[in-house]
């Protein structure tokens, strides 16, 4: 890919795919009107759009729904309608799953939201493939990463149980809930193969068959520590799942590790046994 459009380029996101691919860095589109974004891409003359900014806390989400509507609906729709010969990639979320009450892993036709955020991903999906068939939505995972300098860090699944086992804290996880968990790196690495493929929507992520329990204390296994992992004193009554199942992404040759391998890849690559030593 020659040139680059890369929005939220100091999300968590946008600065992992800033490393990795070089990109002309979009402003912040906080408040964008449509005819800014037309004229951002007519000036930038990009041949891929990358589109990661948005509002993704649920919390924030909920508290700002205009705000939130315009970041995760209006903005992905302008860029959709405006791309020209450009091909667009634009986030989704796994969270279009929340409101499914049934065993995972789920495929792209299944969703059902249970917040607010959730809702307008859908929309968003809906809007922007009917204003350009050729955009790629991809249904991303949690994603997690150790903290860069001059980026956004929120608190994530690594750097929590990280704390946990510098100190040896019990951590408190589900049995009773499935989600993939993906090292942000493979995103960044998987954009070009992502920009590749047809138009549609995308399961987007490393796969995970263990439960969150399962999965915290792989982690700490892997790290070669003790750490207790405990379950609510009150699990869940049925499984909640995030669970996807990312066959259509692997079968356009986007290929990630499942969670227990990134989690490993991800130890490795940062040398995070000595962290804990």
């Amino acid at each position: 890919m020659k040139r680059i459009l890369l929005t939220g380029a100091r999300g968590f996101v946008g600065a992992r795919i800033r490393e990795e691919l070089p990109v002309i860095e979009a402003p912040s589109l906080r408040g964008a009107a449509e005819d800014d974004v037309a004229r951002l891409i007519g000036e930038a003359e990009p041949e891929v759009i990358l589109h990661t900014a948005a509002i993704s806390d649920i919390g924030a989400c909920a508290r700002d729904p205009a705000g939130s509507y315009h970041a995760n609906v209006e903005l992905p729709l302008y860029f959709a309608r405006h791309a020209g010969g450009a091909k667009l990639v634009a986030f989704s979320s796994d969270q279009v799953y929340s409101g499914l009450g049934t065993p995972g892993p789920y495929r792209e036709e299944e969703a059902a939201a249970a917040n607010l955020y959730a809702e307008e991903k859908l929309e968003m999906e809906a809007r922007v493939l009917e204003a350009n068939p050729d955009a790629v939505l991809l249904r991303a995972t949690w994603m997690y990463d150790m903290p860069l300098c001059r980026a956004a860090n929120r608190g994530n699944f690594l750097v929590n149980l990280l704390r946990a086992a510098v100190t040896r804290t019990p951590v408190t996880f589900s049995e009773r809930q499935y989600r993939g968990l993906t090292y942000v790196r493979e995103v960044a690495r998987n954009m070009e193969a992502a920009a590749r493929l047809p138009g549609g929507v995308y399961n987007f992520g490393s796969e995970n068959t263990m439960n969150m329990a399962e999965t915290a204390r792989f982690f700490f296994s892997a790290l070669g520590v003790e750490v207790p992992v405990r379950t609510p004193a009150a699990d869940a009554p049925l499984p909640h799942n995030l669970w996807m199942d990312c066959a259509r992404a692997r079968a356009g040759g986007v290929a990630f590790s499942d969670t227990a391998g990134g989690l490993r890849r991800c130890i490795e690559e940062y040398s995070l046994r000595l962290l804990v030593g």
